[in-house]
């Protein structure tokens, strides 16, 4: 028997080399195939590289033997043959050679609007990038080069269009794309701007209300300018070149939010879930006004929730104000309150409680003196044809957190007593028409 076992354990012992022999192999083999595989795409990324480089070195001599007036780019500023992008097939590859020829205006002269002649010379900038499975991805090849007039600047006929892009503190914005179209003089441009926010270009073409500036950068809100067809007086309308002046013009966008949106029904019913409600919502920031004089607002939408009761919308900062689309229902109570202050780069929640439509009715929210909601308040309503009702303020949770609201009023006067633990009582007279909104300080004791 002894012979046997010894001969089992020697099997076992066998089994278990064979298979630490296979899990070393495995690993072994895995590590030579990635180090194979890393060394392969280094070699077809610098193999790519190199050929991008040549290509925009080939560029750029081709850009150095133009005559300087012709130094520009189709639809540019300045104008010329060169094509603001094509793709090239280089040993198989697809590559995109980008060029940006601008103006600039030398310190050394002055600037503009100092500088009557800011067009002091010529920068030509070729980006090369490429796909594939060694891409370029955001490591492209850029050259840049200036190119100087063999005599002194002249003048272009032009004017100097100037443009600033910050966020909402009032920083610059890099990197942020500008579209700038002007049909009039063919000017079609996409630049982006400098790490100080800003693309300055001298020497556009003269016209009056022709250049259309769009920014926008990727996960940020955008800004435009508007045509009097689009809104009658625009803030920002489109931009006027004149010759010899500097036109300046700015634009505000930062990180766009994210709103989680959930409907209720009003308190009566719990709260319950509303499905499918649709409510106007509105930001406060305009872009001009109508030709009546009524404000023309950036953000303006009728929004619907889903099946659940939900919604996820992405807004810019602002404060918005959510208002009934139809006479269906009444807005009850929200949390947070009204107006929504929604600011750059957050995800925040907003409940919104919706009761039975009635022509006539009151919803009163309680706060303290740094402004921020009491819960159980309770707020007696008393006026004509014997009414008297008492109601409690929600609590943090409730869609209706430190609100009460009273439907189905008369247009008449009604006297309000709100008392609440630590506060001083109220005592007022509210008139009530239509869709009434109170707030109502309260005072600690």
């Amino acid at each position: 028997m002894l012979p046997q076992r010894e001969n089992q354990y020697a099997k076992g012992q066998s089994l278990i080399g064979i298979l630490v022999s296979l899990a070393i192999f495995s690993i072994l083999s895995q590590a030579i195939f990635t180090v194979v595989s890393t060394s392969l795409n280094l070699v077809s990324f610098n193999r790519s590289r190199i050929t991008a480089r040549h290509l925009a070195q080939e560029k750029i001599e081709l850009i150095r033997n133009l005559p300087y007036n012709d130094v520009g780019t189709v639809s540019g500023i300045p104008a010329g043959p060169l094509l603001q992008e094509e793709n090239i097939v280089r040993n198989k590859l697809s590559y995109t050679v980008k060029t940006t020829i601008i103006y600039i205006d030398d310190f050394f002269d002055n600037t503009a609007p100092n500088d009557l002649l800011a067009t002091d010379y010529k920068r030509a900038r070729v980006e090369v990038s490429w796909q594939g499975l060694a891409g370029s991805r955001n490591n492209p090849v850029v050259i840049l080069s200036d190119i100087a007039p063999k005599g002194i600047e002249t003048t272009t006929g032009g004017g100097t269009l100037s443009i600033v892009v910050f966020d909402a503190d009032g920083d610059p914005v890099p990197q942020a794309g500008v579209s700038i179209v002007a049909p009039e003089t063919g000017v079609n441009l996409n630049l982006q701007t400098g790490d100080n926010g800003r693309v300055i270009l001298p020497g556009a073409p003269t016209c009056i209300a022709c250049y259309q500036i769009t920014v926008s950068k990727s996960g940020f809100s955008s800004e435009r300018t508007y045509s009097t067809s689009e809104v009658p007086n625009p803030i920002k309308p489109h931009q006027t070149i004149l010759e010899g002046q500097l036109t300046e013009i700015s634009f505000a966008i930062d990180t766009l939010s994210t709103l989680a949106i959930s409907t209720y029904k009003g308190r009566e019913n719990n709260f319950e879930t509303l499905a499918n409600a649709s409510f106007n919502f509105r930001g406060q920031k305009t872009i001009g006004m109508d030709a009546g004089g009524q404000p023309i607002y950036k953000y303006e939408e009728v929004l619907t929730t889903d099946a659940s009761g939900n919604l996820t919308e992405a807004l810019e900062w602002d404060n918005y104000q959510a208002t009934p689309s139809a006479s269906i229902y009444n807005i009850s109570g929200t949390n947070p309150l009204q107006p929504l202050t929604i600011v750059p780069g957050t995800s925040s929640s907003f409940k919104l409680a919706l009761s039975a439509f009635s022509t006539n009715n009151l919803l009163i929210s309680f706060v303290n003196s740094s402004s921020n909601p009491i819960a159980s308040v309770s707020a007696t309503l008393t006026g004509p044809a014997g009414f008297d009702e008492t109601k409690l303020s929600g609590a943090t949770t409730d869609p209706d957190f430190g609100q009460v609201f009273f439907s189905n009023l008369l247009n008449q006067d009604y006297t309000l007593l709100a008392t609440a633990s630590g506060y001083l009582d109220y005592n007022a007279t509210i008139s009530v028409l239509g869709e009434t909104l109170e707030q109502v300080n309260l005072t600690a004791q």
